[in-house]
């Protein structure tokens, strides 16, 4: 049974930009519990946009403000933790990468809007938290780190990734995965 081991050190954390070869994503295709970390500056994130409105019960307005709660033993801010059934896919679709550019045009009131995809969390937050930067997918691949973990042997590995997900979103406090209850 796996709860997260070292995917939280630098090691095994890589910048998103050394993940390609060109268009070629360097993952495997098999599933997987991943996470995002935010590898730039601290201060520049703390600066950034950090307030949201999000829809709560009967559409009601629900304003949150990301913080630095992110436990002390991290190395760095967890961004997004999420499973898959194939890294390399889900990878793919969380980055857009073909499209160039804001996919999210991130209202002024910091409402939450339906992103493009239901997969591309990690790319709403960061246009979300950065809405005067042009060019999200430069600051994503110079900035966001990755890490994974695909070893999940026994004959139930869609549970234990489900479990993985929820213990590690509760373990490392990522800022993309809030939504508000219904």
């Amino acid at each position: 049974m796996y709860f997260g081991g070292h995917m939280h050190k630098s090691e095994p954390i890589r910048l998103i930009k050394d993940l390609f070869d060109g268009q070629k994503i360097n993952l495997p295709e098999e599933p997987g519990v991943y996470v995002f970390w935010w590898l730039g500056d601290k201060d520049t994130l703390m600066k950034s946009n950090r307030t949201q409105i999000l829809k709560g019960p009967k559409g009601e307005a629900v304003p949150i403000t990301f913080e630095d709660w992110w436990p002390e033993f991290l190395e760095y801010p967890c961004l997004y933790v999420g499973k898959t059934t194939n890294l390399k896919k889900r990878i793919s679709l969380h980055l857009k990468r073909r499209c160039k550019g804001r996919l999210h045009t991130i209202p002024k009131t910091n409402e939450k809007l339906k992103a493009v995809t239901t997969s591309c969390q990690l790319r709403y937050g960061i246009e979300h938290v950065f809405p005067e930067h042009d060019e999200p997918l430069e600051l994503i691949s110079e900035s966001v780190g990755f890490s994974y973990l695909s070893d999940f042997s026994s004959g139930n590995s869609t549970v234990e990734r489900f479990f993985t997900e929820d213990l590690l979103i509760g373990k490392y406090r990522p800022w993309f995965n809030i939504d508000s209850e219904r």
